[in-house]
């Protein structure tokens, strides 16, 4: 088991066409970002240009690749993209805009977060993924990494390596561009 901390500058992408009017983005792919997205991409480069990361992941997911790709531009470090750092799909509610919504009852026995709603991911879901993209840095050899992500797995991020488990989230949103920085010891036990 590799010995250390490992230290993570967590990025939201930059605001998206997708994010415009409070829409469920989710799953959706191709959204790419506004100008004031990639103004915001620019500022969290700037931010991450003198942090000494060794290595940046992004979600495979547009918004975020774009977003990414200014950070690289910054530091010099190839980006590597995964569908493990996507934001949670919600299925055919992804693109919905928010008066279209109707709420739903939680299913009996089931916490809010381990129902699929709409069809798509539970947070449980998102925990799983994340929990593999950890699994393969803590085979690398790298020690401060930056995350290029999205607002819910973002919480689920910050939440799971705090300890927290999926039922706790803390549903602190990140603003769009915003960096935060995290630690993690990978002999800790990653919360379900």
């Amino acid at each position: 088991m590799r010995q250390g901390r490992i230290e993570f500058a967590l990025v939201r992408h930059g605001e998206s066409e997708g994010n415009l009017g409070g829409r469920v983005l989710g799953g959706q792919m191709t959204p790419d970002l506004t100008a004031r997205g990639r103004t915001q991409a620019r500022a969290a480069a700037r931010e991450l240009a003198v942090w000494g990361a060794d290595a940046l992941w992004s979600s495979d997911m547009v918004r975020a690749r774009r977003t990414a790709g200014q950070i690289a531009l910054r530091t010099g470090l190839p980006v590597r993209s995964t569908g493990l750092l996507r934001e949670q799909n919600h299925g055919r509610l992804d693109g919905a805009e928010p008066g279209s919504l109707v709420a739903e009852a939680t299913p009996p026995g089931l916490d809010v977060t381990e129902v699929r709603w709409g069809g798509g991911e539970s947070v449980v879901d998102v925990y799983a993924r994340l929990r593999v993209f950890c699994g393969q840095i803590v085979a690398g050899a790298h020690s401060r990494i930056i995350v290029v992500g999205h607002s819910d797995m973002g919480c689920c991020f910050v939440s799971m390596l705090a300890g927290l488990g999926h039922r706790r989230v803390r549903w602190d949103r990140l603003r769009h561009g915003q960096v935060v920085y995290l630690s993690w010891v990978p002999g800790q036990q990653l919360p379900v």
